[in-house]
């Protein structure tokens, strides 16, 4: 065990408060890893007061700051950590996932096949005095028939009433008859800019398929939000993040619509863990809410950022590609390789426009037409150098690495793709070779760059253990190594999910490694991920999630 200095300072004053506590608590026992350089770095104790770090360093020397009436806790072995930051994600949606029909394949859910999802919609019960039948979580890429279902295949369960479900990657939605009809879309209602409405052979009847903008425009009409329902999903889905050692949440694409309800958790002081919000600025916003965007916390949440989106999902063939996908989806011809979301001119708008109000902009982007568009847009916009961040980065060339490099376009890797599709990537959306680079880690860090990690939540679940093991491992569910070379170290992959999350939200001086100051955002595991085998990582759990000094999930009890 490497023996640290110990170190003292007055607790830095915090962007809200934290909670009071009566106590100095003095953690020992167990493996206490501080990520708090560029390789492991264990120490013997860390005492606790106020809801900050007071001491860090050898147990005499910790014991010593903290005072003869502290309280003590035993980890027994346990190993501590920084909390999780979750890089990217949707936390209220997690929240309104959960209480839907579950529709996800193994190894989340058991739907494998459409009759195995009928059966789910069919026993499902929605809300009292919902009148609509939704799901989440389908995944056409693990059904038997390799397709998505139909309008038809809803019809057959609910021929009058109005169904949708939304797909694991929230770019495609299905909806049968009837809820086509209350959402106005019919044989003459055209594509939307960046959405298809899939058709029958008679290239007019809408079969029910609705790809990216065509289903978030229509789920806006026919979804309206309720300010109680919003508060309650927020507040659920960040118990469940909570639950997974998450300290630090991300609502990664906020809509004018579902504002309200954030502000309103965020004011009543309901939200039992950090919430960076990333407004989706293809959207008009109110001056009161531009004015916030990039400010401290409040409640527990701030506006971090725009949020822009310019391509699909890879694992949907909705990524825009440079080269075509070596097996495009139905009605496409050999040449197809997805397409943009939204205008370039608008998108490099938006670009301009924050480069002048110095807001952080973060950018969905899969596919390498779709990174180079950003690219080229941040060259243009005066944006280099303001710490972009590139959200999934998935099919990214090592060229355009090094550009990003250059311009400080910071990657986000949604990371379990190699885990949940990568045998579908390798067979079906991008290819061996393309497959094998895909979310490049080892490159990003070998340039220079500073990678995190991400679930995406709710598309898979915010399990950071996995998410470490999929970094690690890079295995796919038939047990191949998608892209050996990429494969990077327990402790780097922890960096990606601690330090390197806080510093691209430009939280590292409060947040992400156990140090002196910092705010005690902690998380007990009852393996070590360092020592532990790699392919062992994901079986680790979470014991407990130590928020501010104060436990929100598990059980550490003092004076053990």
């Amino acid at each position: 065990m490497k023996r640290l200095t110990i170190l003292l300072a007055c607790a830095a004053n915090s962007t809200h408060a934290a909670p009071q506590q009566t106590i100095t608590t003095v953690w020992r026992g167990g493996p206490i890893i501080t990520v708090a350089g560029d390789t492991p770095e264990l120490t013997e104790a860390l005492a606790v007061r106020d809801g900050r770090i007071i001491a860090v360093g050898t147990l005499d020397a910790v014991r010593k700051a903290a005072g003869r009436k502290a309280a003590t806790i035993d980890l027994k072995g346990r190993t501590l950590l920084p909390g999780f930051i979750d890089a990217h994600g949707h936390v209220s949606s997690v929240g309104q996932a959960a209480a839907l029909a579950q529709l996800a394949p193994p190894p989340v859910g058991k739907i494998n096949s459409i009759a195995a999802l009928q059966e789910a919609l069919r026993i499902y019960t929605p809300p009292a005095g919902v009148p609509i039948i939704i799901g989440s979580g389908y995944d056409d890429s693990q059904l038997a028939e390799k397709r998505h279902p139909t309008r038809h295949d809803l019809d057959a369960v609910y021929p009058d009433k109005p169904v949708l479900i939304a797909h694991a990657s929230g770019h495609f939605a299905v909806m049968n008859s009837a809820m086509l009809k209350l959402a106005g879309i019919g044989p003459d209602t055209p594509n939307p800019q960046g959405g298809v409405i899939r058709r029958e052979a008679d290239g007019k009847t809408p079969d029910g398929v609705l790809e990216e903008t065509a289903f978030f425009t229509a789920a806006a009409r026919i979804i309206p939000p309720s300010l109680e329902g919003g508060v309650a999903s927020l507040v659920a889905g960040e118990k469940i993040y909570a639950s997974n050692g998450i300290t630090t949440a991300q609502d990664g694409r906020v809509m004018p619509e579902n504002w309200p309800a954030l502000a309103e958790a965020a004011k009543r002081g309901a939200l039992p863990i950090d919430t960076v919000a990333l407004i989706s600025f293809e959207r008009d916003w109110p001056a009161d809410v531009r004015a916030q965007i990039g400010k401290g916390y409040a409640g527990r949440m701030r506006i971090g950022g725009i949020k822009l989106t310019i391509d699909g999902s890879p694992q949907g063939r909705t990524a825009w590609l440079h080269d075509p996908v070596p097996v495009p989806p139905p009605g496409k011809d050999a040449s197809y390789s997805g397409y943009p979301a939204i205008d370039l001119k608008l998108f490099n708008a938006k670009l301009a426009e924050a480069a002048t109000n110095n807001w952080q902009v973060f950018v969905h982007v899969n596919g390498d037409e779709a990174m180079q568009s950003l690219i080229d847009g941040v060259r243009a916009t005066g944006l280099a150098g303001k710490r972009t961040i590139a959200i999934h980065s998935q099919v990214v060339r090592h060229e355009q690495l090094a550009e990003m490099k250059a311009l400080d376009i910071q990657p986000s890797f949604f990371a379990n793709h190699t885990y949940y599709w990568g045998d579908w990537h390798r067979e079906v959306a991008l290819g061996p070779k393309r497959a094998d680079f895909i979310s490049p880690q080892a490159t990003a860090w070998s340039l220079g760059l500073r990678p995190t990690a991400h679930n995406d939540s709710p598309v898979v679940p915010p399990d950071m253990m996995r998410l470490l093991w999929s970094s690690v491992n890079r295995r796919t569910q038939s047990g191949d190594i998608l892209g050996p070379l990429e494969r990077i170290s327990p402790y780097r992959a922890l960096q990606q999910v601690t330090i390197n999350a806080a510093w691209q939200i430009h939280e590292d001086a409060d947040k992400g490694s156990l140090a002196v100051g910092k705010r005690a955002d902690l998380v007990v595991l009852n393996d070590n991920p360092l020592t532990i085998a790699p392919e062992k990582i994901a079986d680790i759990k979470v014991v407990a999630t130590i928020k501010d000094g104060k436990t929100i999930y598990g059980t550490v009890a003092q004076g053990e």
